[in-house]
């Protein structure tokens, strides 16, 4: 089955309509530095979402799987998790692999995307203007983590294109990130009187799982990686070409949320949020 019992338990309770389809959401992060706005190394923080359907789930995960198999000449390490910056460096489970040999598996995983048209949404945050931002409208020394502020554009997106087919999804995220300020975001937008920003083909509660157990988790962050490279590329930070590789096949994938419609709708609402 696609999510644990108590998932399952919660949505049968909840009088969820199993003829509708389900969409898997799985949320995550990249250039993560919090409120310090002014890390040279990471001047992107950009969040994302892959939406992958019930049916496709298990094919998914099989030809994931399949990938690693044969990187790993058949057998997975048992402790095996996918880290995207692991690849790259060519530590941990990656420490005796050649460039090649990582360049390979980087675009076999990338093409797995592709070929089951897996979509991402993304919303990326340049970290030097967001802190202007804050300064301008809040105040002085006043900032919203980018997280919260990149969230409602990265859900109500999901939501529109849920609701768009006529489906019902659930958000899923790393279990590592903080529980409170997310739910409080997905309640706000649940409850809103604003029939623009109200989300009401999401199930009112994200589910936090154990990215070493998550297949989907490990491909979001292997994505969101080499979206932000492109991102960084675009406001003139070095980037290695061995990461522009990547960019052809990110475009296949990834839709940036930059000029989302609902852009000013969503500023206003986490500015009346942030003042609660």
């Amino acid at each position: 089955m696609f999510v644990k019992k108590r998932t399952i338990d919660y949505l049968m309770c909840s009088g969820v309509l199993w003829f509708l389809v389900m969409i898997l959401a799985y949320i995550d992060e990249t250039g993560d530095t919090g409120t310090n706005l002014t890390d040279p190394q990471q001047p992107i923080f950009v969040l994302g979402a892959i939406l992958i359907k019930q049916d496709q789930w298990k094919s998914l995960e099989d030809q994931f799987r399949k990938i690693l198999r044969d990187y790993f000449n058949g057998v997975i390490p048992e402790d095996f998790e996918l880290h995207t910056i692991d690849l790259v460096s060519r530590r941990g489970f990656f420490k005796k692999a050649t460039l090649e040999e990582t360049f390979q598996l980087r675009d076999k995983l990338l093409t797995l995307l592709v070929s089951n048209t897996i979509p991402l949404y993304y919303r990326k945050i340049e970290k030097k203007r967001y802190a202007r931002f804050c300064d301008d409208n809040y105040g002085p020394g006043v900032k919203i983590d980018p997280y919260i502020m990149a969230f409602p554009f990265v859900s109500l997106k999901v939501n529109e294109q849920l609701k768009e087919h006529n489906d019902l999804g659930i958000f899923i995220f790393d279990e590592n990130k903080s529980h409170l300020d997310i739910e409080k975001s997905i309640k706000s937008l649940r409850l809103t009187t604003d029939d623009d920003l109200k989300m009401e083909n999401v199930i009112e509660k994200g589910f936090f799982v154990d990215s070493r157990k998550s297949f989907a988790v490990q491909l979001v962050d292997l994505v969101l990686y080499y979206v932000r490279k492109l991102e960084e590329d675009k406001i003139g930070k070095h980037v290695n070409e061995i990461h522009r590789q990547t960019f052809s096949t990110i475009r296949l994938i990834a839709e940036s949320l930059d000029t989302y419609a609902k852009g000013g709708k969503i500023l206003d609402w986490v500015s009346a949020e942030a003042k609660k």
